[in-house]
This record gives C-alpha cells, structure tokens and sequence, in this order.
C-alpha cells in the first residue's frame, strides 16, 4: 500500500516538472518571436516567415 502511495506521488511530481518545463519553453519560443518581430520592424523588414504562420478560417 505505502510503495503506491509513493509510486503515485513520484509520478505526479514527475508530470507537474513535464508540465512546468513544456509551459518556460513555449514562454520563451513566444518571447523569442516577439524580439525577433521587434528587432525586424526596428530594421524596416518584414518577417520573411509571418506567411507561414497564417491560418485560413474554415
């Protein structure tokens, strides 16, 4: 009884780290977008990959 209530508890430690980890890195892929949109309208350019990111309604 005691090895699953330890079992349960590393594995909910475990899947509350994935999800800390996997929320910073999309943080920070989001921070890295807004700088590098930031520094390229501080240049005049435009982002040679906004295209890519737009999404049709369908």
């Amino acid at each position: 009884m005691e090895i699953a209530i330890v079992l349960g508890l590393v594995v909910l430690f475990f899947a509350a780290a994935v999800a800390v980890v996997a929320f910073e890195d999309r943080r920070a892929a989001h921070r890295k977008a807004l700088q590098r949109a930031a520094r390229l309208a501080r240049l005049g350019e435009v982002d040679p990959l906004a295209p890519q990111r737009l999404r049709t309604d369908r």
